[in-house]
């Protein structure tokens, strides 16, 4: 469809992408990929991993989690980077994507507990996308819900996908791998773009790079262009952006703040001298 293909060939939407990236994720990305690819201070490469997944929006919230099995987590990221750094095509990212997820899931304590006790596999699939785009960035796409929302809107807008045609209904008990589902509408899409997005990066690179103010110096052009210089994420970045909220002026509201509320003690029978205390 000639409006998508205008719009994701834009080179100066490229250039801003690329230059937004350079400036306020490089040095967050360098650090991640460097602490799995190659791993040397425990502490040092811990704290760029956990850095990461805060910026990545991966990092599990749960109330019941704590502190040590997070700390467990991220440990078990770092000593699984041999078999996630090893070389990937496209036609095994899937396996690969599932072996990261069910290697999260053997972390001590990271499983879903209903109230009978009942564990069930925490939803890993973002991060391992995330992940294995980190080590992968010519070959992976990411996979969060703004980046899905937008590709099944240019599936259907493209014709790629008939509308309404078939819709997952959960109540037949049909539950859909959305990121084996991503990746096939991913390839449906966009990739009649990859040369073309790659031919517009090759040739302004150096200029975006040069240009963009970096928060961490020492980071070369090579360095940058080994992560961000590929279309995977180019069309990443423009899909989390279309399928984001959009800052309408007048129609912000203020989110009232929740005062915690004191618990009054229970009421005992006290003792005279207890009273006086």
């Amino acid at each position: 469809m000639c409006l998508i293909d205008d719009f994701f060939l834009n080179e100066d939407r490229i250039r801003r992408v690329l230059s937004g990236k350079i400036e306020g994720e490089l040095h967050i990305d360098f650090a991640a990929r460097q602490a799995l690819e190659t791993p040397t201070a425990p502490t040092a490469a811990e704290a760029s991993i956990r850095a990461w997944m805060v910026a990545y929006s991966v990092m599990p919230r749960a109330k019941n989690l704590t502190k040590p099995v997070i700390d467990d987590l991220i440990k078990a990221i770092i000593s699984y980077a041999p078999q996630m750094t090893s070389s990937i095509t496209a036609d095994s990212i899937r396996a690969r994507h599932s072996e990261i997820c069910t290697h999260c899931n053997t972390v001590n304590g990271i499983k879903i507990k209903d109230e009978h006790g009942v564990e069930t596999d925490r939803d890993f699939t973002s991060m391992a996308s995330k992940l294995l785009w980190l080590l992968h960035p010519d070959v992976v796409p990411i996979l969060d819900s703004q980046a899905r929302c937008a590709t099944r809107v240019i599936a259907r807008m493209s014709g790629k996908i008939e509308t309404p045609g078939f819709l997952v209904d959960g109540r037949r008990g049909f539950v859909l791998d959305q990121y084996c589902a991503f990746l096939k509408l991913h390839d449906m899409c966009f990739s009649h773009l990859y040369a073309p997005i790659d031919a517009i990066i090759k040739k302004e690179f150096s200029s975006i790079f040069g240009g963009a103010t970096r928060q961490n110096a020492s980071i070369t052009e090579a360095n940058a262009k080994n992560q961000y210089g590929n279309h995977m994420t180019v069309i990443d970045q423009i899909l989390w952006h279309l399928g984001s909220d959009i800052a309408v002026d007048g129609c912000n509201t203020k989110k009232a703040r929740k005062r915690p509320t004191r618990k009054k003690p229970p009421k005992t029978a006290m003792s005279g001298s207890q009273r006086s205390n």
